[in-house]
């Protein structure tokens, strides 16, 4: 799994028409989501509370700016779990809460190519979050952890002030809030007892001055303790 990761990762990083594709619609995730989706709530919410109420699009923006780190050779292991962590959740929680709505609903006519749209494009935000997974590298055990306190926080935030997504009327809040404790709790777990710890072995590989290709920090996984 961590080899097929490595693989396309690297080649997304090494081809520039793939990864410029890419950020593109990352830019259009962040921007509508934040628009169109999130945009009346947050026209009525504190803002202080705005960290914590465009989920999915502040997820795409920190993969946005993570992915870019990777392209031009920077070491952010700490951002990297923290975007890697956002886009996972965020997008498994968000195909849940299609599956819910359309196990009760069905396809709405009219409305499922749009809601369709939004069930694959967080296929790919996971996606996202699993490649940068592979770039966290060593993380201190207090960093792990206050990665796990803020995306607690906005559970707090979300459940517990009332700032959660929107919803559908088949969707029960109950649901939700379950689906986004225990996606937080399995990661948070994930992030404090990596199944796969990561060191950096070899230097940042230079870039390319004539053929302007990024540098591309290399991490391999740590050999097994016995």
């Amino acid at each position: 799994m961590f080899t097929l990761l490595e693989k396309i990762l690297n080649f997304i990083l090494r081809n520039p028409p793939v990864f410029w594709s890419c950020m593109a619609a990352n830019a259009v995730g962040v921007v509508w989501g934040g628009r169109v989706w999130y945009g009346p709530q947050l026209a009525a919410a504190p803002l202080w509370a705005w960290p914590f109420i465009p989920d999915c699009p502040l997820a795409a923006l920190l993969a946005t700016v993570a992915f870019l780190g990777l392209y031009y050779g920077r070491r952010w292991g700490w951002f990297n779990a923290f975007a890697a962590f956002a886009c996972v959740k965020y997008g498994l929680w968000t195909m849940a809460f299609w599956l819910r709505h359309w196990s009760e609903a069905g396809f709405v006519s009219g409305y499922w190519p749009l809601e369709a749209m939004l069930f694959v494009s967080h296929i790919g935000l996971t996606c996202e979050g699993l490649l940068l997974a592979t770039r966290i590298g060593p993380l201190g055990l207090p960093a792990r952890l206050g990665i796990i306190a803020w995306y607690a926080l906005s559970l707090l935030v979300d459940y517990g002030l009332g700032h959660h997504p929107p919803l559908t009327s088949t969707v029960p809040l109950s649901y939700v809030f379950w689906t986004a404790t225990l996606l937080t709790v399995i990661l948070g777990a994930a992030l404090v007892f990596p199944l796969l710890p990561f060191r950096a072995r070899a230097p940042v590989v230079p870039a390319d001055a004539e053929g302007g290709k990024p540098a591309i920090p290399m991490f391999t996984p740590d050999p097994p303790q016995d």
